[in-house]
């Protein structure tokens, strides 16, 4: 159990560091400055860019207090420990490949973002990309969750 409190204090750190990294973004709007695009279109993408962030910051804040109530308190850090060595969970991100499709997943959000700065037309392309992945990965993860 010791082990997995490092690993919640460890993961704790970097919540806290991404928290601050989003919160600086949303703040200081380090996204599609002077993009050459429509303007309804430049301020869709600076509304994804700014939502997306928000959104990380907001799911980091979330982990960050569920990791200190359950640092706090021993039997809630079992409990985190049994939800995340969970055999059936695990079995089922396993066969939904969820590791390969997470990293496909966050490569694609990082592009996404990234593009939005530089060319409308890849951000929409790959922003199209985003949401075929999630649906495929959202459809695996419910098939293998009601099949098992």
């Amino acid at each position: 159990m010791e082990e997995f409190k490092k690993r919640v204090l460890r993961q704790q750190v970097l919540l806290i560091t991404g928290m601050l990294i989003a919160c600086f973004a949303v703040t200081f709007g380090w996204f599609a400055g002077e993009l050459q695009a429509p303007d309804n279109l430049r301020e869709f993408i600076l509304g994804f860019q700014t939502s997306l962030f928000a959104l990380l910051a907001c799911t980091m804040v979330f982990f960050a207090i569920r990791n200190s109530a359950s640092l706090a308190k021993p039997e809630d850090l079992k409990t985190l420990y049994i939800s995340e060595t969970d055999e059936r969970t695990l079995f089922i991100r396993q066969k939904a490949g969820s590791t390969g499709m997470n990293i496909i997943t966050y490569g694609l959000i990082v592009a996404t973002v990234v593009a939005g700065s530089v060319n409308y037309t890849v951000f929409l392309s790959l922003l199209g990309a985003c949401f075929f992945v999630a649906i495929i990965r959202g459809s695996l993860k419910l098939y293998y969750r009601n099949k098992f």
